[in-house]
């Protein structure tokens, strides 16, 4: 036991070795605090003047911690004299950690892309099309992240043009078997370059309505009128008819109600006019193409049709302006007291 103790002491450089563990504490302390303040301390300068230098700042945070970290491993490890061999793979994993770092931040920035296109579009009066952004910001993550493979593949040595031909080969047997993921692809980039709808757009199409939310490579988002996040591919979408409801001035509201028979025709009339005068004074309609008609006299009763077209506005609520016609008629009717038929078909609603 001796024996090994006096090995330790005369074969063991510790003062070289505490050196280089003091050196990864320092770097660790540095990380954690000294990086985290000064990125914050940056940010909250810039962030006063230049908002959209906050993002770049915080995209590069990590990266820059994980750079640091690495930089005082290798520092420490050259310190404390480690072997030749050990050292120059450390000094590679450390510049392949450097190309990462750098490509990992560009690749976060990317999801702040829109928010850079519009701050540098509006500096040179360009509007950016919000549809576009989505898929463009995938599309360029995927190439920042084929480089950044392809740099530290290189930087080892190794035959990148190799990797991608086997690659190439093997994608060519993937593809066979991964018609539908290129469909969905070409049919994303069909909605993107036609562009029906814009992202915040309220849509219909025969497979989903409600408002689009964002689109990937493989689908599109859409959040239906009960709150739920319907994922709708690509191909199907592309493919279908689409209303888009918000690019419309106006939007019909048709409502059928079927009258007892035996209901006074006097107040039935005064019932039509009561209707036509209260839409056309409301604000949210179209004075002009308010209707409220008897069309036809059915086995159900009386078949009384109420038309009117709501003008559309960024804040208009469609739902909610229907169901108010649809209540505002049946109060006019209580108030004259005309009833609905017992036997009455049910109220469609369009």
């Amino acid at each position: 036991m001796k024996l090994l103790q006096k090995w330790l002491i005369d074969n063991f450089d510790w003062q070289s070795l505490g050196l280089a563990l003091l050196i990864i504490i320092v770097t660790i302390i540095v990380t954690k605090g000294i990086v985290s303040v000064i990125f914050n301390q940056i940010a909250k300068r810039l962030s006063k003047r230049f908002e959209i230098w906050r993002d770049i700042l915080i995209a590069f945070e990590r990266p820059v911690k994980i750079a640091v970290v690495f930089a005082g491993l290798v520092w420490a490890l050259h310190v404390a004299h480690a072997p030749r061999l050990i050292l120059h793979y450390v000094d590679e994993i450390n510049k392949s950690v450097l190309i990462f770092s750098v490509g990992y931040g560009i690749y976060s920035l990317m999801s702040s892309l829109t928010d850079l296109l519009q701050y540098f579009g509006a500096k040179i009066h360009i509007e950016v099309d919000s549809i576009v952004m989505p898929f463009l910001k995938r599309t360029l993550q995927f190439i920042v992240m084929a480089l950044t493979i392809t740099m530290i593949l290189s930087d080892w040595g190794i035959n990148v043009n190799g990797v991608f031909a086997g690659l190439g080969l093997a994608g060519l047997a993937v593809s066979m078997a991964a018609q539908d993921p290129i469909k969905n692809l070409l049919g994303g980039i069909i909605i993107i370059t036609e562009k029906p709808f814009q992202i915040g757009d309220a849509i219909e199409s025969p497979s989903v309505a409600g408002v689009a939310e964002d689109i990937t490579f493989r689908s599109t988002l859409i959040r239906t009128g009960d709150g739920a996040l319907v994922v709708v591919p690509n191909a199907t979408l592309s493919n279908e008819p689409i209303t888009n409801w918000s690019r419309v001035a106006k939007r019909k509201i048709s409502l059928v109600f079927y009258l007892a028979l035996e209901a006074d025709t006097k107040e039935i009339v005064a019932v039509s006019e009561e209707v036509m005068r209260q839409l056309s004074l409301d604000e949210r309609f179209d004075a002009d193409s308010v209707k409220a008609v008897i069309s036809q006299v059915t086995p159900y009763g009386y078949e009384f049709n109420v038309n009117v077209f709501v003008n559309m506005n960024p804040d208009t609520d469609f739902s909610g302006d229907q169901a108010d016609v649809n209540m505002l008629v049946l109060r006019i009717l209580a108030a004259h007291n005309i009833h609905l038929s017992v036997n009455a078909k049910p109220i469609s609603q369009q």
